[in-house]
């Protein structure tokens, strides 16, 4: 029962990434199709327009179940940083990740506050979202390229390839993000909020090595080596 669990979790991981995009877009597209296209008029965030009236309760159902799914992708991935290196302390790895949980619970408030109840509130939710997640993209980049750059001892991390991915997403994220904060722009916003997404593509390769590597006879390999790291 133990195996079998874990090989879900494991598996999901690999999943979780894709279900966030495809439960990010759907919710777009519900709520744009539920107001049929009749946006209000207002300055102020058109991913935010969406969640006003009756599309309100698709636009809290889809973003809670993606906060849901980030926060079980975080969780993976920082259980991976923990399992495959031991360069950088975990208390580092905690704090750079508690930013993006801080991220989570502003999406949260973001789509439950709709612009119909507090717009005030609503706004400030959104642009904290922006500027947590930006900080923990750009912090998280660091820490890969340190890893490459420590692959000696920490071989799981020797493919460049992913921290230029990493570090590509983060810098679009940070500055298109700054464009909408500053500018309120409606396409910059369209774009930062898309590339946290395909940031966290980036986590597949490894995760899917990870699922690969399980043993398939014994999963408590990773359950032990999680565990020594503790002690």
């Amino acid at each position: 029962m133990a195996r079998t669990a874990a090989l879900i979790w494991y598996w999901s991981l690999v999943i979780l990434p894709f279900t966030a995009i495809i439960t990010f877009i759907l919710t777009l597209v519900v709520c744009n199709q539920i107001l049929q296209n009749n946006l209000p008029e207002k300055n102020l965030p058109q991913i935010s327009q969406l969640g006003i009236g009756p599309a309100y309760p698709y636009f809290v159902f889809g973003f809670v179940v993606l906060s849901l799914q980030m926060l079980l992708i975080l969780i993976g991935r920082l259980q991976y940083l923990f399992q495959s290196q031991s360069v950088i302390h975990r208390t580092i790895l905690y704090v750079i990740h508690a930013l993006a949980l801080i991220s989570a619970i502003l999406l949260l408030i973001m789509a439950i506050v709709s612009l119909d109840h507090n717009p005030y509130l609503h706004v400030i939710a959104a642009m904290g979202m922006f500027t947590f997640i930006s900080f923990y993209c750009l912090l998280h980049t660091v820490v890969i390229f340190y890893l490459y750059a420590r692959r000696s001892i920490a071989l799981e991390h020797s493919n460049i390839i992913l921290p230029i991915w990493f570090l590509i997403c983060a810098v679009l994220l940070t500055i298109f993000a700054s464009i909408w904060i500053s500018r309120g722009s409606t396409i910059p916003q369209y774009i930062a909020a898309a590339m946290p997404f395909l940031y966290i593509l980036g986590f597949i390769p490894q995760f899917w090595i990870q699922a690969n590597m399980k043993p398939k006879g014994d999963v408590s390999f990773t359950q032990v080596r999680f565990l020594n790291e503790i002690d």
